[in-house]
């Protein structure tokens, strides 16, 4: 079951970023960085006060024994409630916040983001439930179709001269998309009446997971929200798309994982089994895909970013180049939450993303004033602080040695160094082709991918049950094997930062 779950994810998860891709290659040439800049600044400001409804958050659903009609419905009224209360605060700050950053259109941006907020909390208490019943198909269904929607359409606004206004718009149809889908799909809102009785349960679970998101997206947020600050708004939209461009290893290796991992871990856990041996399974399975994309990132940058957004956007390089780099440290702390969630330390989560993301969210910002490079070296300090204060939690829960987490790691770096080393002789001793970036891309992906095949064979790394079992079902057999239990995300992982938009 985890197995179709996981494939079902990462379909959803793959489908959803070649339509992202998309939308970066044509809008990178549509509107310039600093339009891309105020689009930045909006959808970071409505990231932060949007969260804030995660307080009453419809996933207290997951975890509970069982659900009543009045959990859900209790959900629904306090999360319509507090979203409007947000969107009209937004409503009535709009201007102000506008003339903050100098930017009078960014009034309207943010009015029309408010709606498509409200509209969207329609679908929240759907998506808690869908996400319970791990009926992932479902949920793939309803979040590519606001994908596809948000494409058609930011992309038609574009092309319409609509400027940044035009991710705004595309928003509310999204949102517009995705809450009418979720209803007919899940129709458990059809009777529907306001209720406050089940407001304990709600709140309990909601103030640490609240805590925990609004700290996430405080970190994500505010760096570019600073830095519109100090900088022009062209500099936002270029520190943005290093981000959205380092974050595509994440989002190809590690979303589709961590679109099941709390339903899974919550299941087995409530089971009485251990989460230690999924978890060491996790880490060898989650670094061996995500450690080489990373190192292909860094290589391939000046290719990667004529191809994705063209000539415009070429002096974002080096910059891209030091994220990824500091990524590399990343993909423990997109595994700490699902795994506290699951044994059911929800105070130890909260407390893990406010020592991380905290410290992380100071320096960021006092590093904006020196500009984009130097808040983008900061990473290489962060993000790998993160990742000891969440293998500081996680092993308090798990009974991990640090020897049992490097034995989990060491044959990932050895297929790691391997798979780097055709490309890396290819930029060393060639240089990449600045006239022809697809031919020079295609010849070190193959490289890559053949070297990274050979490793994983002669090192007999865990990936390599999957991989037979999926050449099994291929051919019409099927090879037995240990099931892939992998810790996910919850709604709402927090981003290595800058990602918004």
């Amino acid at each position: 079951m985890v197995r179709r779950a996981l494939a079902m994810a990462a379909g959803e998860q793959y489908l959803r970023l070649a339509i992202n891709l998309v939308v970066i290659l044509c809008m990178s040439r549509l509107l310039t960085p600093s339009e891309i800049g105020i689009a930045v600044i909006g959808t970071g400001t409505m990231a932060i006060v949007l969260g804030l409804r995660e307080f009453a958050t419809a996933d207290f659903v997951i975890q509970r024994p069982e659900v009543t009609r009045q959990d859900i419905c209790t959900a629904f009224t306090i999360i319509l409630v507090l979203t409007a209360l947000i969107a009209s605060a937004v409503f009535g700050l709009a201007p102000w916040l506008a003339a903050l950053y100098g930017e009078p259109g960014l009034a309207r941006f943010l009015r029309v983001m408010a709606v498509a907020g409200l509209i969207e909390a329609l679908a929240l208490p759907v998506v808690g439930l869908l996400r319970r019943e791990m009926a992932f198909g479902m949920l793939a269904l309803l979040y590519a179709s606001g994908a596809a929607v948000t494409a058609i359409a930011v992309i038609s606004l574009a092309l319409a001269g609509f400027s940044y206004m035009s991710f705004a718009w595309a928003a509310l149809a999204a949102a517009a998309t995705t809450a009418a889908l979720s209803i007919v799909l899940r129709p458990v809102l059809a009777g529907f009446r306001p209720a406050i009785g089940s407001w304990r349960s709600v709140l309990s679970f909601g103030g640490y997971n609240g805590a925990s998101f609004t700290i996430n997206r405080l970190y994500e947020s505010l760096p570019q929200l600073v830095l519109g600050q100090m900088l022009p708004s062209s500099a936002v939209g270029l520190y943005n798309r290093a981000s959205v461009v380092s974050d595509i290893p994440d989002k190809i290796t590690l979303s589709s994982v961590l679109a099941i991992a709390f339903p899974a871990l919550a299941e087995q856990s409530r089971n009485g089994s251990s989460l230690k041996a999924s978890y060491l399974l996790a880490v060898s399975h989650v670094t061996v895909l995500y450690w080489p994309a990373q190192v292909l990132l860094v290589l391939l940058a000046q290719p990667i970013v004529m191809l994705l957004l063209g000539d415009q956007w070429l002096e974002m390089v080096p910059v891209l180049q030091v994220m990824a780099v500091a990524s590399f440290a990343w993909f423990p702390v997109a595994l700490t939450a699902p795994v506290l969630l699951a044994v059911g330390a929800n105070r130890d989560r909260t407390l893990a993303d406010l020592v991380g993301r905290a410290v992380s969210a100071v320096v960021l910002c006092s590093s904006a004033a020196f500009g984009i490079m130097a808040m983008a070296a900061s990473k290489l300090v962060t993000i790998p602080f993160q990742m000891a204060v969440s293998f500081h939690f996680v092993r308090r829960h798990l009974q991990l040695g640090w020897g049992e987490l490097a034995a989990s790691m060491a044959k990932s770096a050895i297929v790691t160094a391997a798979s780097a080393s055709g490309p890396a002789c290819l930029v060393l001793f060639s240089g990449m082709s600045n006239e022809r970036p697809l031919a020079s891309a295609a010849i070190a992906l193959a490289l890559f991918a053949t070297a990274w095949l050979a490793a994983v064979f002669l090192t007999r790394h865990p990936v390599l049950l999957e991989i037979r079992n999926l050449a099994g079902r291929m051919a019409g057999t099927r090879r037995p094997g240990r099931l892939l239990r992998l810790p996910v995300r919850l709604t709402g992982q927090a981003p290595k930062g800058g990602g918004a938009a």
